[in-house]
């Protein structure tokens, strides 16, 4: 028995999930999401496709046709755009999609870093507040778009070529976006929330910092420090220090990563289906 995916009836359904992107080796996806599949009680695989950019187009349309679902990481979540059959709206006013949903041989597209982003800042109330994104990336257009969302009265967003980014971020209508060029001691002091969206903290960066010890030593208490990155950065333990309140990237990547197993499988996201994909994410890495 053949059942279209999101349908409910999946009891003789093997789903065939994945992720596509490049440098893939560290990801942790598949723990995350074989942990999801098997709290639901459902049977199924998540890959890992490293796809080079000159056969991309191939690469995709093969997988389109042989899975389930898929995700979408850097640097693929804008290239993918043109492949799709249909988008969701915030794939629409983000202009980037991390999740694809195969249906009736066709290809949807949706983000499910909006939400991610959104539902890991639960705790903490925003709205009226600025906020500053350090870095210009794919998942940054999810995030100005979900603080704009979430009642932000102003956005700024540092970047080393204001000329190159110019023209590129979404369009919003209820916070002030103001796009600046990035300095060594960019004014941060009156900003509720500071967000790393750069690769600084991480492979061969692992040392650095986007922002110095003496800037967060001015921030007030209370200010948030969130870094993309999921591991405990240098950013997130000097902010520690500076008894600044701080969350890493994991909790965004494991809660996208509970959005796209709901889109793929039909379930509702519950408390113990975000417990379980949590675990999952604490699991060594599937090589």
């Amino acid at each position: 028995m053949s059942v279209k995916i999101g349908y409910k009836d999946y009891m003789s359904r093997f789903f065939k999930l994945g992720l596509i992107g490049c440098s893939l080796a560290h990801s942790k996806s598949p723990e995350i999401q074989l942990a999801g599949l098997k709290h639901l009680g459902i049977d199924g695989e998540y890959s890992k496709f490293e796809i080079d950019p000159s056969n991309f187009a191939s690469k995709v349309n093969v997988l389109a046709s042989q899975l389930d679902g898929l995700n979408v990481t850097i640097p693929y979540k804008e290239t993918i755009l043109k492949y799709l059959n249909h988008r969701d709206h915030l794939v629409e006013k983000i202009g980037a999609t991390n999740t694809l949903v195969m249906k009736d041989g066709q290809l949807h597209g949706y983000n499910t870093d909006y939400w991610g982003f959104i539902k890991s800042l639960d705790a903490h109330e925003l709205k009226g507040k600025k906020a500053s994104i350090i870095g210009a990336g794919g998942a940054s257009r999810a995030i100005i778009i979900a603080l704009n969302d979430m009642g932000l009265e102003e956005i700024n967003v540092y970047v080393r070529n204001v000329h190159k980014v110019e023209g590129t971020l979404p369009q919003i209508k209820k916070a002030k976006l103001n796009l600046k060029l990035y300095t060594e001691d960019i004014e941060l002091k009156d900003t509720a929330i500071i967000i790393n969206a750069t690769p600084v903290g991480q492979g061969r960066l692992a040392n650095g910092m986007p922002i110095s010890i003496a800037q967060l030593e001015l921030l007030r208490e209370g200010t948030i420090i969130y870094d993309l990155i999921y591991q405990d950065t240098c950013l997130i333990q000097e902010a520690q220090k500076c008894k600044l309140v701080t969350i890493n990237g994991s909790e965004m990547l494991i809660l996208q990563a509970v959005q796209s197993l709901s889109l793929w499988t039909g379930e509702a996201i519950t408390d113990d289906l975000i417990k379980a994909m949590r675990a999952g994410f604490k699991q060594p890495v599937i090589s």
